[in-house]
């Protein structure tokens, strides 16, 4: 596969860098233009032909799917509706500038709120058939958190081991003044 591969007509960023797409849907969700740029130019990727047997994270399929009608059928025991029987699935439509229209699919494992499978595809009719599937296991990053959402966080850690609120007040005062 080309190290780089230009965009096409629709698309006025640089050049998409597979090397550095793959490298970075290992630890992150790809940017949005990233996701379209990659739809736009799916003939320049490999497109799976089956799905993968509980992909690990970071894992990234293109799909189409008027060939491939099952694509999520990956293995996970996703979360499922309280009817017990239907995908629990979150929908979110973007616009994004300079491509159009971008639709995702979300869904977590049962069980593991943090490992999550993202479809999505462009409803513009060049590229409605095309699907981009992503496997990413989500970690906390303390250096991203806000304050207030830190010491949320460390209250729920230490809050079985915290007696009385004298003694929470104390820990929160002390570690307000040393992430300062």
């Amino acid at each position: 596969m080309d190290q780089s591969v230009e965009a096409g007509p629709s698309v006025h960023h640089n050049p998409l860098d597979i090397e550095q797409i793959y490298s970075k849907a290992q630890n992150q969700w790809l940017s949005k233009p990233e996701i379209c740029q990659i739809l736009q130019n799916h003939k320049e990727f490999h497109i799976t032909s089956a799905p993968h047997e509980k992909p690990p994270s970071g894992s990234l399929f293109l799909f189409d799917k008027k060939v491939q009608k099952h694509y999520r059928n990956d293995g996970y025991n996703w979360k499922k509706k309280k009817d017990g029987k239907t995908l629990s699935e979150g929908h979110r439509k973007y616009e994004v500038k300079g491509h159009g229209k971008l639709n995702c699919y979300y869904a977590y494992v049962e069980g593991k709120r943090n490992f999550l499978r993202r479809c999505y595809w462009m409803p513009e009719r060049d590229f409605s058939h095309i699907v981009l599937v992503h496997y990413l296991e989500e970690t906390v990053r303390l250096h991203n958190l806000s304050y207030h959402s830190f010491l949320l966080l460390l209250l729920a850690i230490f809050c079985n081991e915290l007696t009385n609120f004298i003694q929470l007040f104390e820990v929160i005062d002390f570690l307000r003044r040393s992430y300062d």
